[in-house]
């Protein structure tokens, strides 16, 4: 049976009054090339040694070859998958192709994306309405950089082209010291554009203990930055830097994906049960939960948590950090990605 044809087969459950599909499965599909459109300041994969080589990335398999080795039968029923690349997501050479490739499957998908690739972006939206329905965009907002390069037009544009082709977006802007006189701006422009303000993310330091970059207290840095009201930023807070001594089930009900070989490790920092799916696609999975992590605090632990690979920590969900209600009630994120996004294991 092909993976269009699974499509029609897919597990249910109710959620808010509705059918709606499950999370089974997590994937973190890794893009290991490095090309970039911008330069921010705050970026922390730009004080990697390795990063900025200019290269593309080269598949070891097809993008059919990807959907067979990603199927619900061999995953246990529906993903969401996490799309993202060490540089801008949608320069990687025909990902739009694999990323259709696994929608194909029935699941769902997150790209994150700095939303300026128009070109790609157009191809992306000329899928029909259904795929499109389990597609997600992580949006990227370098205000500064895009105010210098004359694209802040552009990115409002394609995020809006997203919400009217029926997919979701979620904007999220980095709480950079730099920006902090812009701030005025930055949220006259959002409300303008999106209806609602950005989430904010946790600017990290990775070359001084992971800490928060920035040259202010942490005192300062919440009463400035906490006039946004992002639960994004908030549950981010409570977890950064705080040690994760529960049961973790990443590698049973999650992997982590590299696109160039299709070998899989448990988390971002899982280094047991190694295995490549993609080579032997028949081959069952072995899905071999971490259990004791020992990193320093959970990697992305705002999507692993809430998206419940430790159960019981958090009845935060998601969809819900994720989502904004703009001023005339609609939502960033459509009804059928907010409920798949709080439905899962």
């Amino acid at each position: 049976m092909s993976c269009l044809e699974n499509l029609q087969n897919q597990k249910s459950i109710d959620i808010y009054g509705e059918k709606m599909d499950k999370i089974n499965k997590i994937l973190l599909v890794a893009i290991p090339m490095t090309i970039c459109n911008l330069k921010c300041r705050y970026c922390y994969l730009t004080k990697r040694d390795n990063l900025c080589v200019g290269k593309q990335i080269k598949y070891g398999f097809s993008p059919e070859d990807f959907a067979k080795a990603v199927s619900k039968e061999r995953l246990g029923g529906i993903a969401y998958a996490n799309f993202c690349a060490d540089g801008e997501t949608l320069l990687a050479k025909d990902i739009d192709k694999y990323i259709y490739a696994y929608l194909s499957c029935g699941h769902y998908a997150e790209i994150v994306t700095n939303m300026t690739v128009t070109k790609i972006l157009d191809k992306i939206l000329e899928w029909d309405d259904e795929t499109l329905s389990r597609v997600s965009f992580k949006c990227s907002f370098h205000y500064l950089q895009l105010k210098e390069r004359g694209l802040l037009d552009a990115f409002a544009n394609n995020v809006n082209k997203v919400w009217k082709r029926g997919c979701s977006a979620s904007i999220e802007i980095t709480p950079d010291d730099e920006l902090i006189p812009y701030i005025e701006e930055v949220k006259e422009f959002s409300m303008r554009h999106f209806g609602a303000l950005p989430h904010l993310t946790i600017a990290r330091d990775d070359k001084n203990g992971r800490d928060y970059l920035t040259s202010l207290s942490i005192e300062e840095y919440d009463k400035i930055w906490s006039q946004f009201d992002s639960s994004f930023w908030q549950f981010k807070k409570s977890i950064f830097n705080v040690k994760r001594t529960e049961y973790c089930y990443a590698g049973k009900w999650s992997l982590y994906l590299d696109l160039a070989t299709g070998d899989t490790k448990q988390c971002y920092c899982g280094t047991n049960g190694v295995q490549n799916i993609v080579k032997c696609p028949k081959k069952p999975i072995n899905f071999v939960a971490i259990g004791d992590c020992k990193d320093f605090h959970c990697y992305n632990g705002h999507a692993l948590l809430t998206l419940g690979l430790i159960p019981g920590i958090t009845d935060t969900k998601y969809g819900n950090i994720r989502d904004r209600v703009r001023e005339d009630g609609t939502h960033w994120l459509q009804p059928k990605m907010l409920s798949f996004l709080s439905a899962y294991f």
